[in-house]
């Protein structure tokens, strides 16, 4: 079949899906200039014809009537703005951010990317190079809502920020914590069939989900239910049992690692039989599963949000990475370990004088900083308090923070008080309508991209280039020529060179692992299904990525033990309390495609409970019921389903629209972070995480 690779020129083209890190290849056609209609690419080697139903609903944003497609200025309140031209809006936008910037200092300004930009090569590279060029030191993103402490818990064992992620293609036992594959489609690791792989794991063995609500990949294959936020336990306990039974692999430790003495003696404490009551898991079944997993010869054990969220999820993710390295599985077939993704496999080290933890903690709270961004909960603090440093000037890119961050409804009270707030962004959200400015982006459908952020993390490794289906519906403009237009009239566009993102990917490709001969960007071209990479998951020495200046994989240390020591003065649990979780479906993604009606019509977000527990409160099935914390109320419908576990509630995040979007404006559902832990002594202090799995509440019919 014939394709096209003009935008906008009627015919078939090429692209993948941007809407999560699946990336799964599309084929869009385009009918008289407009996309009519998109289909699974059953000719992309990497995704082989899947796809799910929000790649297809990329069009429906494109062509969404609620869009913003012209630059916006405000000219009155929240939500009152009239179109601009680009130049008009630029040229204020620099003037006033440099008067404020000479004002203020550097340390004034402060940037807010989301997830949606982050999906694309070049909008996340403009984020990172307009970060640089304003030397902002106040970066806010997802993270602490999504990353942070895994990011952190690696850094302290590895010395570096690489991901760490399961070989699903060559597993026989896969343990999984926190996550739900079958709907997430993996985060962190790349897996766009992680169904099908899933499968085949255990049709040669076990995949053994551990979760408080039985999900749709817990369904599927074997379930363990554990108390929410109770993985730091089960973990310690699985981790403590491979030590004291002499399971551990000595040689590997003994090659490669430090501080084993300290960690055999510092955890000595969490026997099974301490863990089992605070996980909600039988101590003879905890040793199984230690037992079991180091057993199984070619073994993986795998996280995600759920564990990355809750009171201790640095120290949960870190005895995780524990587990994968005492039982031997570590940069192993079958096992867990880096990607190389084509490019350069070396790493810089993160040791003395290069550790990026605590680099921008808050200069209020002191709220600790990873991987150079900020706490969420410390957003507001830096708005409104006064003194040096005082976030006076706010940019936000494809981010939605009344909505995704804790806390997040109360933000608008610090956006009254700058001096400029600009939001690059598809729609006039939540967030944007505050802002003295909207400047129109892209979708995913109408520009060039390449997978190059995130081939890192692929199980096939894997290599796609497309260019854009159409052309910018109206003004809008790709992030990245807007952040460079805009650095430009400030005199501040030296970050981003003479270079092209495209040009700076064809060089960390053919600088990479398959040399200029076997992967470059023409070479992507002349494939536009893409292109598997030839040599395996394994093939670089996995010591070059230690960032550690001895070399050694850190099995202990004083921020570990800090953690532990925490953990062991935690009061017994209290088995009458609710304690509530997270959850996504299928047709969902945070915030930024409710406006889909496709999506959303079958959505309806409801919150999950037991019928134990439903019965308890006089709450039947559809009854409209009060989540109560200290930090606020909010009123949704119940669920009465054996789903979660006594004790156990559930509820999406993302829902409770009062943006520009009459779509998602007309949804049920309230928004989860009215009630959730919402001020900086409430995160995970060593991390800056928030708090958002596992937290207590009281819920009573309405």
């Amino acid at each position: 079949m014939a394709f096209t690779t003009i935008p906008g020129a009627d015919g078939d083209h090429i692209t993948y899906c941007r809407v999560c890190e699946a990336l799964c290849g599309m084929v869009a056609t385009v009918a008289d200039g407009k996309i009519v209609k998109v289909r699974p690419d059953r000719d992309n080697p990497h995704s082989r014809g899947h796809i799910c139903v929000k790649g297809p609903a990329l069009a429906e944003v494109t062509y969404d009537p609620d869009r913003v497609t012209t630059p916006l200025k405000r000219v009155g309140g929240p939500g009152e703005f009239a179109p601009v031209s680009w130049d008009e809006a630029l040229n204020d936008i620099a003037a006033r951010l440099s008067a404020s910037i000479d004002a203020h200092g550097t340390q004034s300004f402060a940037m807010n990317s989301g997830n949606p930009p982050s999906m694309g090569w070049p909008s996340s590279m403009g984020t990172y190079l307009f970060s640089r060029a304003m030397e902002c030191t106040k970066l806010f993103t997802p993270s602490s809502e999504d990353i942070t402490s895994v990011v952190l818990a690696t850094e302290l064992m590895f010395g570096t920020h690489g991901f760490v992620f399961p070989d699903l293609a060559q597993c026989d036992h896969l343990l999984i914590f926190g996550s739900n594959p079958l709907v997430s489609h993996g985060s962190l690791l790349i897996a766009p069939r992680f169904k099908e792989d899933l499968v085949e794991i255990a049709e040669r063995g076990r995949v053994i989900v551990v979760d408080p609500r039985r999900s749709e990949t817990a369904r599927k294959f074997e379930h363990v239910s554990i108390i929410p936020a109770g993985d730091v336990w089960l973990l310690g306990a699985m981790v403590r049992t491979v030590i004291a039974e002499g399971l551990a692999d000595m040689d590997f430790v003994e090659r490669h690692c430090t501080g084993f003495a300290e960690l055999k003696s510092a955890i000595d404490w969490i026997t099974p039989e301490l863990a089992a009551p605070r996980c909600g898991i039988d101590a003879d079944e905890i040793r199984t599963l230690a037992r079991d997993f180091v057993a199984a010869p070619r073994a993986a054990a795998m996280g995600r949000i759920g564990i990355c969220r809750a009171s201790y999820s640095t120290l949960t993710n870190y005895f995780l990475h524990l587990l994968n390295v005492l039982g031997g599985k570590f940069h192993r077939p079958g096992g867990v370990g880096w990607g190389h993704g084509g490019t350069a496999t070396e790493t810089q080290s993160t040791g003395p004088g290069h550790a990026r933890h605590k680099r921008h903690s808050s200069r209020v709270s002191g709220q600790a900083s990873v991987w150079g961004t900020q706490s969420s909960l410390t957003f507001l603090e830096e708005m409104t308090t006064p003194g040096e440093g005082q976030i006076r000037t706010l940019l936000t890119v494809g981010a939605n923070p009344v909505l995704s961050m804790p806390g997040g409804p109360r933000l608008p009270e610090g956006f009254a008080g700058l001096d400029l707030m600009v939001s690059v962004d598809l729609y006039m959200t939540e967030t944007s309508r505050h802002a003295h400015y909207i400047l129109p982006a892209t979708t995913a459908l109408e520009r060039e991209d390449i997978n190059q952020f995130f081939m890192n993390h692929m199980v096939r490794p894997f290599a796609q280039y497309v260019p854009a289906v159409v052309p910018p519906t109206g003004q809008a403009r790709g992030e990245y020529e807007i952040l460079r237009d805009l650095a430009a009239r400030m005199g501040r566009d030296g970050a981003f060179g003479n270079m092209t993102p495209f040009e700076m990917a064809d060089g960390a490709l053919q600088a990479g692992i398959e040399g200029q001969d076997g992967l470059s960007l023409a070479k992507l071209k002349a494939n536009p299904h893409g292109v598997m990479i030839e040599r395996g998951r394994w093939a670089f020495d996995f010591e070059k990525r230690i960032g550690h200046p001895d070399g050694k994989i850190h099995l202990w240390g004083d921020i570990a033990g800090d953690e532990v020591a925490r953990l062991r003065a935690e009061p017994d649990p209290d088995p009458n309390m609710l304690r509530l979780i997270n959850l996504r479906k299928l047709r969902s993604i945070n915030s930024w495609m409710h406006n889909v009606d496709k999506l959303v019509r079958s959505d309806s977000p409801a919150l999950l409970i037991n019928p134990a527990d439903a019965a308890a409160r006089g709450i039947d099935d559809g009854m409209a019921v009060k989540i109560s914390t200290q930090w606020g109320a909010i009123e949704v419908v119940a669920e009465v389903t054996d789903e979660v576990r006594p004790g156990c509630v559930a509820y999406p995040h993302g829902w409770g629209h009062r943006g520009g979007w009459q779509g998602a404006n007309a949804q049920p559902g309230r928004n989860l972070n009215e009630i959730t832990p919402a001020t900086p002594d409430q995160a995970e202090q060593v991390s800056g995480m928030s708090w958002l799995e596992g937290f207590p509440v009281e819920i009573c019919a309405a």
